[in-house]
């Protein structure tokens, strides 16, 4: 497969899994971080993108995968969309959505079949049912909205969107690691947005991996 795949990739479980998912396909990655200037916790993950490429590369060298340099956009970079921010912000109102899928819906724009790392436990925002089973250009299984079953509001942010998680917990993407030899890789893997050295407890981030039945990683 020669067509660049761009992926975003924050050095965290769910994306780090699903590189390590299409670098075994032989997909050539283009690696996208945002960088939030906002987020204590930047610098660590850009470095743990670094050493987990490296762990990649050198664990599954028979792959034909091929991970690019990493690119980093700056979120106030991203182009400003005013449709986008007023449907987000009715969507607010009545959900709990982070203010990351603004801008990542404004940057799948940009980027051709951006994937999100939404999974199984996350069906306070998108749930299976309000998607669609297609085969990607990897042949394998993905989701996209279903224009049939997704709100309007929310149609407008994640339409550009494909949803390769959506299917699996990070509990079972743990014992898939397991089973496949690579847990060390994703257990080196960073989350936390307030600490560079050790898990806060307290993000968003951490409480989740509490929430998903991960508190093993808080102890990293």
């Amino acid at each position: 497969m020669t067509e660049v795949k761009n992926v975003l990739w924050t050095g965290g479980w769910d994306s780090t899994f699903r590189v390590i998912e299409l670098y075994n396909r032989g997909v050539l990655l283009q690696p996208i971080y945002v960088i939030d200037k906002y987020r204590k916790s930047t610098k660590k993950e850009i470095e743990t993108i670094e050493i987990l490429t490296s762990k990649i590369e050198e664990r599954f060298s028979n792959s034909k995968g091929k991970i690019l340099p990493l690119k980093l956009i700056k979120r106030e970079n991203i182009p400003f969309n005013l449709y986008l921010k007023i449907i987000f912000k009715i969507i607010r109102r009545r959900l709990p959505i982070a203010k990351q899928y603004y801008w990542l819906a404004c940057l799948s724009k940009q980027y051709k079949n951006l994937e999100q790392g939404i999974h199984k436990e996350d069906i306070h925002l998108i749930n299976l049912d309000e998607l669609i089973e297609i085969k990607d250009e990897t042949q394998h299984i993905n989701w996209i909205v279903n224009p049939q079953k997704m709100d309007f509001f929310k149609r407008q942010i994640f339409k550009n969107i494909r949803f390769p998680l959506i299917n699996i917990s990070k509990v079972e993407m743990k014992k898939h690691a397991e089973e496949h030899g690579f847990i060390d890789i994703m257990n080196s893997t960073w989350f936390c947005h307030h600490s560079t050295t050790k898990p806060c407890k307290q993000c968003i981030p951490c409480k989740q991996y509490i929430a998903n039945n991960m508190e093993y990683r808080l102890n990293t």
